[in-house]
């Protein structure tokens, strides 16, 4: 009788344990080619990185290279489904097994990295300032007074309609999304031509998540050295594309 005890108290710990293994989910590269479908977390409303063409499709960078993952996975960039995510519930679909990866102008963050582990870079932004033309924010905000009244909006399009009903002064987001809006909404005005801030933006895999991240980051680096990404970056930014890729290069 007592032979029996000590494998099934071993049993019962593992299965009570919170943590039975390491931290982080390793796996996912071989739950995906066992599903045949890639489950990706990107953004609706962030043009051009990631948003719904005129027939409610995904388009953008962000789709272009989750369907390149796709594509070296299957053969086939269409084995693919996009989950629409925002900024705030991005990070938690992914550790709740809701989405594979996120595809959504994720910075790279220190903080991040303790709930996340993060591709190489993919994208370099930054951020500007956009202020209603002719209101007193042009002055204040240009000056990134630190003092400003922070309001938080969950979608892009709340914060522009904001910003157009003068409910808040300015608008504070990626350079790339700045000058994409002040193309359709001429009473903008960007508040400063330079980004006051230089951000890398990443996949994103669960903690711990090696082998699935190693065959992004291989993905990731072959588009590059085949000159694909370049054509995605020329797709998406035009003329733009050059400045972008001035980002890259390491800060002086």
């Amino acid at each position: 009788m007592k032979a029996n005890t000590f494998p099934v108290l071993l049993l019962l710990v593992g299965l009570l344990s919170p943590f039975p293994f390491e931290e982080g989910t390793a796996g996912t590269l071989q739950d995906v080619k066992a599903r045949a479908k890639l489950i990706v977390g990107v953004k609706t409303d962030f043009p051009p990185l990631g948003f719904l063409d005129k027939k409610g499709g995904n388009t953008g960078l962000d789709i272009d290279i989750a369907k390149a993952l796709s594509k070296e996975l299957f053969g086939n960039e269409k084995a693919v489904e996009f989950v629409s995510v925002t900024s705030e519930n991005r990070i938690p679909f992914l550790t709740a097994g809701k989405i594979d990866l996120i595809a959504a102008t994720l910075t790279i963050t220190e903080e991040r990295k303790k709930q996340v582990d993060f591709s190489i870079p993919y994208f370099v932004s930054g951020q500007m300032v956009a202020t209603v033309q002719g209101s007193i924010g042009d002055i204040t905000i240009s000056k990134l007074v630190p003092t400003a009244e922070r309001v938080k909006f969950e979608r892009t399009f709340e914060a522009l309609q904001a910003l157009k009903d003068r409910r808040v002064e300015a608008f504070v987001q990626d350079y790339i999304l700045i000058y994409n809006l002040l193309q359709k909404n001429p009473g903008l005005r960007i508040a400063g031509l330079q980004p006051f801030t230089r951000e890398q933006y990443g996949l994103a895999v669960r903690r711990g998540d090696k082998e699935w991240l190693d065959f992004i980051n291989a993905t990731l680096t072959k588009m590059n050295e085949t000159g694909e990404y370049d054509k995605l970056l020329g797709r998406w930014f035009g003329p733009e594309a050059r400045f972008l890729r001035k980002l890259f290069e390491p800060e002086k």
